[in-house]
């Protein structure tokens, strides 16, 4: 809620005719104010006009030292994010580390960085086919890059019926493998807008690689995890004894190098093989089940292609799914998100600069703070959060607040205070890197980076945020403290359900029983407010935005509580 702000005139005026009131309920008349009061009034006006006009800053600050109290997510601005695809034009594999800056261009002419979020690799590897298999039928993914070879042999694009389990699928044949088989190669899928239910199975839902004779098992069976600005990144189910680390180029970042952004905006799209030890190396013919189908698809040409092995990759999903052939556009490989984020480095001499040193707009800079990488006293120790409890004496510490960094310099064995601190944040321009559009990412920021490699940009920018505003916050910071993310209570329900989209303006409760087949039920009934004009497709949003709720709801409710939400427009 804004505050209204007096000017020093009104509250100037405001003073002078308090004093004269007063004055005369002592039966004193005052025409005239005294000269040195009338100085004194207007000065009070002034500090009380500069104290209004802070409220607000005022307020964000308290919020946000409330939050790092507790260890929430703290209210920072977010990058936007796109996705950078690497190809190489000769055989071998080549590593992309995390942390790779490219240079973008916004349609306004600002140049702006975009930093790799993790380290792939970069191959001649290819998908030279792609199905989809749902309700028994097995189909060639529509707008995929086949290869020359595979377009030449005029598969059929229709249906053919298979049976290859109850769980829909997508199939992948990679061909063309570097020495470390499919190694850190990525792969990022291109959605459709409706496919929020795939994206949604994507991130939980098992890989499996194909054994040599076709057959699944569990040394195959990859689970995605959640990397960093939201990446998945596959991790075998079962460890081998063998595992082995990849090699790369020399230039491996440490985990303190690397920004540890929130998910962005494409990164639940991207997926990162881990290792592939020696014995997971499998390539064959064609998966058990799939050979006569396959022949049915390529006719008279399928021997010719079943000559040759290839890595074949299975991606399951639930049977309620929606349809794969038209939900997922297409699967590219060799790409990653980047997201746009540079390192800000500056040495803090106490003496010229003193502890309080601006690091975002709100304190004058010119980018965004998303979030601090390191701060290193002058004998190399680390400072560490202002509220971070430790036992070390004279340790210096950080405090972020209205835009700066407030250092509290540690001490040296002899108790006196340390000269400098070099000082590392990451930055973005926020809201402004949503305008760099696809194809506007083509280079590496230092030239002679990865030289042969080619850099395209197939996504638009997205996400960026210049920061979050006070009432979303505020509800977030309200659902993780009543319950630490439990609902037992009303307050609890409202302001998780109030947290859970900032496009939410109200909700209310009311709990009833019903009679079932086994008895009776308790029922709680969540009913949410919204305003149509905040969604662009209410018919089409609404559904994903009320299931998604409810299973958020879910996770959180005590056990034996039915839960139904419904959607009411004000």
């Amino acid at each position: 809620m804004p505050y209204s702000s007096a000017s020093a005139i009104e509250i100037d005026k405001k003073l002078r005719d308090d004093f004269r009131r007063r004055l005369r309920d002592y039966g004193i008349s005052a025409e005239t104010t005294d000269p040195i009061l009338a100085v004194l009034f207007r000065t009070l006006a002034q500090q009380l006009e500069n104290l209004y006009s802070e409220t607000g800053r005022i307020r964000l600050a308290l919020l946000d030292e409330l939050i790092a109290g507790l260890g929430v997510e703290q209210r920072m601005a977010r990058p936007a994010q796109t996705v950078a695809r690497f190809l190489v034009p000769g055989a071998g594999s080549q590593v992309v580390e995390a942390g790779t800056e490219l240079m973008g261009e916004a349609q306004s002419g600002e140049r702006l960085t975009f930093t790799s979020d993790a380290t792939i690799a970069v191959s001649q590897a290819a998908i030279a086919m792609a199905f989809t298999y749902q309700e028994g039928a097995l189909q060639l993914m529509p707008g995929m890059e086949l290869p020359e070879k595979i377009q030449s042999a005029r598969p059929a694009l229709d249906p053919v019926k298979v049976n290859l389990g109850p769980h829909p699928a997508v199939i992948l044949a990679i061909e063309k493998l570097p020495p470390g088989h499919l190694s850190l190669h990525s792969f990022f899928f291109e959605l459709g807008p409706d496919a929020a239910r795939i994206q949604e199975a994507l991130a939980s839902e098992t890989w499996c690689l194909f054994g040599a004779g076709g057959e699944l098992h569990s040394r195959g069976i990859l689970r995605p995890r959640t990397l960093n600005a939201g990446v998945r990144g596959l991790q075998w189910l079962a460890k081998s004894a063998t595992a082995e680390a990849p090699a790369g180029d020399g230039k491996s970042m440490t985990a303190a190098d690397v920004p540890v952004l929130p998910p962005g905006f494409y990164g639940e799209r991207v997926f990162v093989m881990p290792p592939v030890e020696a014995e997971r190396r499998t390539m064959c013919a064609a998966p058990r089940g799939m050979e006569a189908a396959l022949g049915r698809v390529f006719g008279r040409e399928y021997a010719g292609i079943a000559a040759e092995k290839r890595a074949w990759v299975r991606i399951s999903f639930p049977r309620e799914v929606p349809s794969l052939h038209t939900g997922i556009g297409s699967i590219a490989m060799h790409a990653i998100t980047a997201s746009n984020v540079e390192c800000h480095n500056q040495t803090v001499h106490f003496d010229e600069k003193g502890t309080s040193i601006p690091i975002s707009v709100e304190a004058g800079t010119e980018r965004y703070l998303v979030a601090p990488l390191s701060v290193f006293g002058e004998a190399g120790s680390t400072y560490l959060p202002g509220m971070q409890a430790s036992s070390e004496p004279g340790a210096g510490r950080y405090t972020i607040r209205s835009g700066r960094i407030e250092l509290q310099p540690a001490r040296r064995v002899d108790a006196t205070r340390e000269d400098y601190a070099n000082v590392r944040v990451w930055v973005t321009a926020g809201a402004l890197g949503n305008n760099v559009g696809p194809g506007r990412v083509e280079t590496f920021l230092k030239k002679g980076v990865l030289p042969g490699i080619r850099l395209t940009n197939p996504t638009s920018a997205a996400g960026g945020t210049n920061g979050e505003a006070f009432e979303h916050a505020q509800a977030r910071f309200a659902a993780a403290l009543l319950a630490r993310d439990r609902i037992i209570t009303q307050e609890d329900l409202t302001a998780i359900t109030r947290a859970f989209d900032k496009r939410i303006v109200g909700a209310y409760a009311r709990t009833s029983v019903e009679r079932t087949g086994s008895g009776m039920r308790r029922l709680l009934k969540v009913t949410v407010q919204m305003t149509r004009d905040s969604m662009v497709d209410p018919e089409a949003e609404a559904p994903i935005l009320t299931g998604d709720l409810t299973r958020h709801l879910k996770d959180r409710m005590m056990l034996d509580t039915e839960l139904a939400v419904s959607l009411e427009w004000k």
